[in-house]
């Protein structure tokens, strides 16, 4: 393959890339919820995403429970599905990505990058 034609590739994927990725200003409403599972190693563990925050059960007791500042939120597409990553921040001031698939299907449906088998729906108030 010729340098112009890898260029013209390169170029291309990044824009698409660059295309299909957007930097949200804020948790998007149909993420705004507390999430559970009907998975046993995980129903007692909920999570809960808010306007500025996302909270971790640990599923050890009512008080049990981590809260951290988001600080960014991107949508883009992958493999045809809807891909949302949350970043937030730790006290150590360390950085953490939570990213999952999310669909409008039945109230709301998340399933995590790394265990897509395993589904979540959004609690009714």
């Amino acid at each position: 393959m010729r340098p112009r034609n890898r260029l013209l590739i390169f170029v291309t994927l990044a824009v698409m890339t660059v295309v299909q990725c957007q930097e949200l200003s804020g948790v998007p409403e149909e993420l705004i919820g507390v999430w559970v599972t009907k998975n046993p190693l995980y129903s007692d563990r909920p999570f809960e995403i808010k306007k500025n925050t996302i909270v971790f059960e640990q599923g050890l007791g009512y008080l049990d429970f981590d809260v951290f500042p988001i600080a960014g939120v991107k949508k883009s597409e992958y493999e045809g599905q809807t891909l949302y990553t949350i970043y937030y921040d730790i006290a150590s001031g360390k950085k953490f990505e939570f990213a999952f698939f999310y669909t409008a299907a039945n109230g709301g449906e998340i399933r995590f990058k790394n265990q897509p088998e395993m589904l979540w729906t959004k609690k009714q108030s």
